[in-house]
């Protein structure tokens, strides 16, 4: 497994521990890793992939940003249906919650409008 692909599951998973440290702030893992702890981790593990990559823009699969999305709101939902409160105010019953699902709807329409729109350039060629 290469060690790009590598980070980014590490990343993944300190972004899970943000948002379980965000939604259930009083766990024993909470005390443990703070989350400028676990920011910290974060922007150094985003440091050495940029450093891996060479400040090469590597622009994410239609797959991986779709997964990403889904994977954001799902854990966003599962953390509250646990009786996790958000500290920062994510919640159902704010409208930043809906605002932010219609606007992640909407980009995802985009790439996909501009995937297809790819796609028959290509089959043009």
């Amino acid at each position: 497994m290469k060690l790009s692909t590598i980070i980014n599951f590490v990343i993944l998973v300190f972004f899970t521990l943000l948002f379980v440290n965000d939604f259930f702030p009083d766990t024993a893992m909470a005390a443990l890793l703070t989350k400028k702890i676990i920011l910290l981790i974060l922007v150094v593990l985003v440091i050495i992939q940029l450093a891996i990559d060479k400040g090469r823009y590597k622009k994410l699969s239609k797959k991986a940003y779709i997964g990403l999305t889904l994977y954001t709101v799902a854990l966003w939902i599962v953390l509250t249906l646990l009786g996790g409160q958000s500290q920062i105010g994510l919640s159902f019953t704010s409208p930043l919650f809906y605002i932010i699902v219609v606007l992640l709807g909407l980009d995802l329409l985009r790439i996909s409008r501009q995937s297809k729109r790819e796609q028959t350039e290509e089959k043009t060629k």
